[in-house]
């Protein structure tokens, strides 16, 4: 063993000495390289410090101000300021969206151009907008890819009547209206490039598009994608989707060509590449993607297919004269609907899209919109004219299509309210306009300021409406014990399933059972939370449909988890709500070495990480959310501290001190039709080392868990799966 020590010291003594050699080798050769004499070389003196120190910063300014220097610089700026405004909506309850189209816009010449010139122009130099401007677009042909693969065609023919009808009078009134009120501006604010029918049409689609994932976040936070209503107004969405951008691909080639005869052959020409990509392109994707669904059987060779096939797709589109986005949309709807494959693309492409090259296309249109361009009261006057024909058009259209159909007033309104939401969309048919000359400057800024306005009111109309027409369900109806569990991991729902089974051995006569999954993140895309939806509730339903138990799926994306668990007990008239305890209460070693870490981090730096987490928009998973959620007001609470429950429980111990108001009803109504044996004790009357050594399950009374833990911090260690209780008054 000494010899074996001193083998591997006299290892790391040589190769010490090795590493000094060759640096002393080096240094050497670069001295002698230095006294060399050099007949090129131009004579000079010995600088002294300060003039050594000036050439750095000569050197330095020539970098920062060099075209890739400015690029990094303009870029970081962006995202940085992007995530900042963006931030600040999400709070507000807004589309992150909103935040970063009104960052674009400040850090254009609406508002830093002119409280601040020269910074201005120092970061965004004329010859420098290209750039960004050509980075830009290349990531919108990717998110256009991923809008593509985000339609579902076969929800589209599930529901192809009502949608094609409720879609289609949504663009078309709008459409009509913004037609007939471009013939009144076409005078004053044509674009260079304009006809009388190219800017008609032109205003017209701009008055008529949806944005689709906004409108897909939306229900999403609503938490109504599983319910009809959700399932009509995402085929809706996306059966206009694919019309309006046809009808602009049309547009585009008019506008291209000079004359609608002339159009004509592109949009032959459109038609057979079309039926390329449908019936051919889309029936090998489909093979495809049944075939390789995982990163580990895709290897490169089917990444690089399906963007050759996007590059290609976007390239014959972009010589038609279709603009190459058409063809990066097509090219995401043939993608396989394979829920599988499509994660795995969006996986790759979504966040680099959504997260860098979407904000650069932001502040590239805010660069191009000048607010000061709007600079009388008949400006403004026709903004609000735009806006308002815009509102009513696509609320009205939609409104009367949903009650032709059969929907009740406050679903079609819903609905029109949903459909009335443009967004990114709109901004990117808007940059096209202004890039082909067909509209001018000024009243691109004015169909901004209307994009702001009917994206910016969605979410708070759609609050509005809920509350106008909430439905409250009657105690006397109720003749079930509601229970809402919310899970973050699916082994924890399990847990939860098992002490509802504990509780009550009869659920189809007792018991209703809501399962509630989060997933944090709004700008989560509508295909990954469907596969995060599916994946996270298939242990849970095939447990419960083992164990006869039903239970109704609440899936919900969302920025702030406390206010949806908060939201869904009230939406669905929760009697008792489930959540799991904090990190620091887990017995999973991967979780206590997190909280290890994070705990040591935290020591130094609690401050930085606070507010990174904050604004970045990230969910804490640290922060212990117990007080939180005993808080709410209207349904008991069970904060559930998992031991490795596995069965039911044979055996529940009840622990409580007598102070704890409403517990031992709680108890009651939890425990009427157990088949466990159970024993209620008070506090001192049994040590938590027998509770653990002899029961499954232990039932406490939170405010008595709050005196434990005060006078020993470790006693999670010393009890079985545990149920901390708190019976709040509905």
């Amino acid at each position: 063993m000494g010899d074996h020590r001193n083998r591997g010291k006299w290892y790391r003594q040589k190769e010490l000495l090795y590493y000094i050699a060759i640096l002393a080798a080096g240094a050497v050769v670069v001295g002698l390289l230095s006294q060399w004499p050099d007949s090129h070389a131009t004579p000079s003196g010995t600088l002294s410090l300060g003039e050594a120190f000036g050439v750095f910063t000569n050197l330095l300014g020539e970098q920062v101000t060099s075209t890739f220097g400015l690029l990094l610089l303009q870029v970081i700026v962006i995202l940085v300021f992007a995530r900042f405004v963006a931030w600040i909506f999400t709070k507000m309850g807004q589309p992150s969206v909103i935040g970063e189209i009104l960052a674009g816009i400040i850090l254009g010449p609406s508002v830093v151009g002119w409280l601040w010139p020269e910074g201005f122009h120092f970061l965004f130099p004329e010859e420098s907008l290209h750039n960004i401007s050509l980075l830009s677009q290349f990531g919108l042909i990717l998110f256009m890819f991923v809008i593509g693969m985000e339609l579902n065609l076969e929800e589209i023919r599930k529901q192809l009547r009502s949608s094609f009808v409720i879609a289609h009078s949504g663009i078309i009134i709008p459409f009509v209206l913004g037609a007939l009120l471009a013939l009144l501006l076409y005078e004053s604010y044509g674009g260079k490039e304009a006809t009388v029918l190219t800017f008609s049409l032109f205003v017209g689609i701009s008055l008529s598009v949806t944005a689709f994932p906004v409108l897909a976040r939306i229900i999403q936070e609503q938490g109504k994608m599983q319910s009809r209503l959700g399932i009509l107004s995402m085929a809706s969405a996306a059966n206009g989707d694919i019309t309006a951008w046809c009808l602009l691909a049309v547009i585009m080639a008019i506008a291209q060509a000079g004359s609608a005869l002339s159009a004509l052959f592109t949009v032959l020409f459109a038609g057979l590449y079309m039926a390329i990509m449908l019936g051919v392109i889309r029936p090998f994707f489909g093979m495809i993607g049944a075939t390789y669904q995982t990163k580990e059987v895709a290897g490169k060779g089917v990444i690089a297919l399906v963007f050759t096939t996007l590059l290609i797709s976007a390239y014959v589109t972009e010589i038609l004269g279709l603009h190459a986005l058409f063809g990066a949309f097509i090219a995401g709807v043939v993608m396989p609907d394979n829920l599988k494959f499509r994660h795995m693309l969006t996986e790759k492409i979504e966040d680099v899209s959504l997260s860098i090259f979407l904000p650069l296309f932001f502040v590239a249109s805010g660069l191009s919109t000048e607010i000061g361009l709007l600079n009388s009261p008949m400006h403004w006057w026709i903004t609000g004219l735009i806006t308002l024909v815009a509102i009513l058009g696509k609320i009205g259209g939609t409104y009367s299509a949903c009650r032709v159909v059969g929907e009740n007033r406050q679903d079609s309104l819903y609905m029109g309210i949903l459909m009335n939401t443009r967004g990114l969309m709109e901004l990117v048919i808007l940059s096209m306009g202004l890039e082909l000359g067909i509209i001018s400057p000024v009243i691109y800024a004015m169909l901004v300021i209307m994009t702001l306005v009917t994206t910016f009111m969605t979410t708070p109309v759609i609050n509005l409406t809920n509350k106008l027409w909430a439905r409250r369900t009657s105690k006397v109806e109720r003749q079930h014990f509601h229970i809402l569990f919310s899970f973050a991991r699916s082994k924890m729902g399990l847990t939860m399933l098992r002490i509802v089974e504990s509780l009550f051995a009869q659920p189809e006569e007792k018991v209703e059972l809501v399962g509630l999954h989060l997933t944090v993140g709004s700008d989560t895309s509508k295909s990954d939370a469907e596969l995060y939806r599916a994946q996270n509730f298939a242990p849970i339903q095939s447990h419960a449909d083992a164990s006869g138990y039903a239970v109704e799926e609440y899936y919900e994306v969302t920025d702030d988890p406390l206010h949806s668990i908060a939201k869904a007990t009230r939406v669905k008239g929760t009697d008792l709500l489930l959540v799991g305890a904090g990190l620091e209460l887990s017995s999973n070693p991967e979780d206590r070495a997190m909280m290890e870490r994070h705990l040591k981090f935290g020591r130094r730096f609690s401050r930085i990480f606070s507010q990174t987490v904050n604004f970045f928009n990230l969910h804490n998973l640290f922060k212990d959310h117990t007080e939180e959620f005993v808080r709410i007001p209207h349904c008991a609470i069970g904060v559930v501290i998992d031991r490795g429950l596995e069965r039911r429980a044979q055996q529940i111990a009840v622990l409580s001190s007598g102070k704890a108001q409403g517990f031992e009803e709680l108890v009651e109504r939890l425990t009427p039709t157990s088949g466990a044996t159970i024993r209620r004790y008070k506090v001192g009357e049994v040590t938590l080392e027998e509770i653990k050594a002899h029961y499954d399950l232990l039932l406490i009374p939170y405010e008595l868990w709050q005196e434990l833990r005060e006078k020993e911090p470790r006693v999670s260690d010393r009890i079985p799966t545990t149920i901390l209780l708190q019976a709040n008054k509905k």
